[in-house]
């Protein structure tokens, strides 16, 4: 059941139009407007940088010790936000991580199908290794992190990472990824919500692919033939959420691997709870959770 200051603040949301390329812009405004409205915590250093091509954002708290660092992939939809519109979500983070995180601009669909995003985010992430010790962070505690879209990002690239012999993140933050892009799973059926269905979903594959196999493991991770040799992971699902079962099966098929992974459901939060009002309390629990839990895989790693 969705938590009742949640349902209050969302109310009966309209069934979104069938979503067509001319009807993105007007979206992309309307996360825009949305966001500005969002404080973010303060925070001691925020800057903007070109990490070889790829715009990113720095948030650092205050410390006299280099920090540990998160590069951190915002959801949307592979169509949808930015720095500037995942701002307010990230501030609030850092602060409750106390880590430094990295936001990362990377290309968005339809205007640069795969693999543009997932390229930019291995670029930002090789980026942040070089750069570290430059933004007063620790090139040793460096983990990767996402949500939503942005957690299919991350995904991928510890998967790509793999591949191409290329050291593991620390860790692998998962919120609410999106792992198979069949989106058949049964969490479809059993939730469904408002401006989340298949038929949503199965148009940002349509306008993120292109071409491209729904199979390929860089697109559905679930679908890998191998999860070895992944970076430990956090996998976070919320319990309201059509795309539940893509974090909890990925988590299991994580745990099969060998791969050490923690995987709780978060209850009465829905899909991009991240992107609610800190205001309301159970966002700034799940806010405070992982904040907890990002602070912890670096301290332990």
């Amino acid at each position: 059941m969705l938590d009742p200051d949640i349902a209050a603040h969302i109310g009966t949301p309209p069934e979104m139009p069938p979503l067509t390329p001319d009807l993105i812009p007007l979206l992309r405004a309307n996360m825009a407007m949305m966001a500005a409205a969002m404080p973010g915590a303060d925070i001691d250093h925020v800057a903007d940088f070109d990490a070889d091509g790829v715009p990113v954002r720095l948030y650092r708290p205050a410390s006299a010790a280099p920090l540990p660092l998160l590069v951190f992939l915002h959801g949307g939809g592979w169509m949808f936000g930015d720095l500037d519109t995942h701002d307010s979500m990230t501030r609030h983070l850092a602060a409750a991580s106390g880590c430094a995180v990295l936001g990362v601009g990377y290309r968005l669909a339809p205007e640069h199908k795969f693999p543009a995003g997932l390229d930019d985010a291995m670029i930002a992430l090789g980026w942040a290794r070089r750069s570290a010790a430059e933004l007063g962070c620790d090139p040793d505690r460096i983990g990767l992190g996402g949500e939503s879209a942005g957690g299919n990002l991350a995904a991928a690239a510890t998967l790509r990472l793999r591949d191409e012999r290329k050291p593991q993140p620390l860790f692998q933050l998962l919120i609410h990824p999106a792992t198979d892009m069949r989106f058949s799973l049964p969490s479809f059926t059993e939730i469904v919500v408002p401006g989340l269905s298949k038929a949503y979903l199965d148009v940002c594959r349509e306008y993120y692919l292109g071409d491209m196999s729904e199979a390929h493991p860089f697109v559905s991770p679930l679908r890998a033939e191998s999860h070895a040799d992944l970076a430990p992971a956090i996998v976070l699902t919320a319990s309201e959420d059509p795309l539940r079962d893509d974090g909890e099966y990925y988590a299991a098929a994580l745990v099969r691997a060998g791969v050490a992974t923690l995987a709780q459901r978060l209850p009465g939060l829905p899909h991009g709870f991240q992107f609610l009002p800190i205001t309301i309390p159970a966002v700034r629990a799940a806010n405070d959770l992982i904040g907890g839990l990002v602070r912890r895989y670096f301290a332990t790693a």
